[in-house]
């Protein structure tokens, strides 16, 4: 409007130095004077009405510029934290999976030494006595056994046969007597028939008619004595032959009852060092077989520890990669957004009703409108398994992510708490994430994402208008003077 009243006095003035070059008179340049004063008057205060509009413009461009500044700076400031803590969250995300693979790498080395141990113990006992050598030794030993009761039955046999040797020695012994009483009988017998016989002799000598002796009765007695002469002789060489006999027996009977008793006492000993033996053996297998059923729970549960954190890890990543996942994420974001944007129109209308002044650096500020871009959807559900998820988490299971981290770097202390805490964290979370995941339409989701954009971009359009409507009355208030 002004610059129009600017422009329209140029063909004036132009009239009026055409006019001067006619000849006029002095009532005509007096009129012509005042009519110029007039119009130089007019045009003053437009150039100065001008000149304070456009100061007062200036003046409010330069305040909204350092407002701009100042917001541009805390944008700035604030978009360094998010980055940083987004870099702090890639991090400790990256710090997690590096842990979950040396758990994976520790549970996998574990397994290999249990399974170490156990082929070990099954050489160990293969080499051990099989249930065929336990019974071939219990042959042997039910061998031993049979003939040690034979030689036991040839020793009862022998002991019966010299009892009925020392019988009969006990007899030749009763017949020796018999014959050497006998013989003594004899003897006396001989001697006396002798003396008779000497006596009949010097009798005979010294009387003559003395009677004769007979001849038959001293050729009998010869006879008789020789025959007991000659049976004393045989009794005596056959009871020598019998007491050498029964003594030889005896010291044979000795000598094989002593090797008897010796091997007897050997395969007692045998056979109780292989009952001990055996024993120790059943008892070793015995552990054995427990430190085996032991050792295969154990590696039953890191097996099941190990499926579980690798089903919980890949459970994880469908979780996050699937578009409903996706959509929840940036359901909240919008829903944040609006948020915050609605309590900063909020704040601003309320200091507008209390007749305090506005903040221009956040009503000219505009924020980025909210987009619903379906191929980032898409390109996101192609992305790689090794790819890492921004995925937001509870502080407990981020504790517990860094403290089971210190703990693998220093090497030592008891985890089973952490672990414990960890699990039941990341249970929790995988619950949650896995109700919403499901319990949540995606046709719904998008319906909500379209009604969020909306409203967002009836909150800027508010937004730019309350700040075009602010701006204008501030300019109309601020005195600014061009120097």
């Amino acid at each position: 409007m002004n610059n129009e009243g600017v422009h329209s006095s140029k063909p004036n003035s132009c009239n009026i130095l055409l006019a001067t070059c006619q000849p006029m008179s002095s009532d005509d340049y007096l009129s012509e004077n005042k009519a110029l004063k007039l119009k130089l008057l007019e045009l003053s205060t437009l150039l100065q009405r001008d000149r304070t509009y456009f100061n007062q413009r200036l003046g409010a461009t330069e305040y909204e510029l350092e407002q701009c500044k100042k917001t541009n700076e805390d944008l700035t400031n604030q978009q360094n934290v998010k980055i940083h803590k987004l870099q702090n969250e890639i991090e400790t995300y990256r710090n997690h999976l590096a842990a979950l693979k040396i758990d994976l790498e520790q549970s996998k080395q574990t397994i290999e030494l249990k399974q170490e141990k156990i082929d070990q113990m099954e050489l160990y006992l293969a080499k051990l006595p099989t249930f065929e050598d336990y019974q071939e030794t219990l042959n042997k030993f039910q061998l031993v056994k049979n003939q040690c009761s034979l030689l036991e039955k040839s020793v009862e046999e022998y002991k019966n046969k010299l009892k009925e040797c020392d019988m009969q020695l006990d007899d030749s012994n009763i017949q020796i007597k018999q014959y050497k009483e006998r013989e003594q009988l004899l003897q006396a017998q001989l001697d006396a028939a002798l003396e008779r016989l000497n006596k009949n002799k010097a009798e005979r000598y010294n009387n003559l008619e003395a009677p004769k002796v007979m001849p038959i009765f001293v050729e009998d007695l010869k006879f008789e004595l020789e025959r007991y002469r000659v049976a004393f002789e045989q009794t005596k060489k056959l009871l020598e032959a019998e007491t050498c006999r029964a003594e030889a027996s005896e010291t044979h009977q000795k000598l094989e009852q002593r090797k008897m008793n010796e091997y007897h006492a050997r395969i007692e000993a045998e056979m109780t060092g292989i009952k001990a033996s055996l024993s120790a053996r059943r008892d070793e297998i015995q552990q054995l077989k427990k430190r085996i059923s032991k050792i295969t729970i154990e590696k039953q549960e890191l097996l099941s520890n190990v499926f579980e954190a690798h089903h919980a890890l890949m459970h994880m990543i469908s979780l996050w990669k699937s578009t409903n996942g996706q959509l929840c994420h940036r359901l909240y974001e919008y829903i944040q957004e609006n948020v915050n944007e609605i309590v900063r129109l909020s704040k601003q209308l309320n200091n507008l009703a209390n007749g305090e002044r506005l903040h221009l650096s956040e009503l000219l500020i505009q924020p980025k409108p909210l987009l619903l871009d379906a191929t980032e959807l898409k390109d996101n559900d192609d992305d790689d398994d090794d790819a890492v998820f921004h995925v937001s988490c509870s502080p407990l299971v981020e504790r517990d992510c860094l403290k089971h981290q210190d703990n693998n770097n220093n090497g030592g202390g008891d985890s089973c708490g952490d672990k414990n805490s960890w699990e039941a964290s990341f249970h929790n979370v995988m619950n949650m994430a896995s109700q919403l995941t499901n319990n949540v339409n995606r046709e719904q989701l998008h319906t909500s994402l379209d009604q969020l954009i909306k409203t967002r971009s009836l909150l800027l359009k508010l937004r730019q208008e309350l700040a075009n409507k602010y701006a204008d009355h501030l300019g109309g208030k601020i005195n600014c003077v061009v120097q």
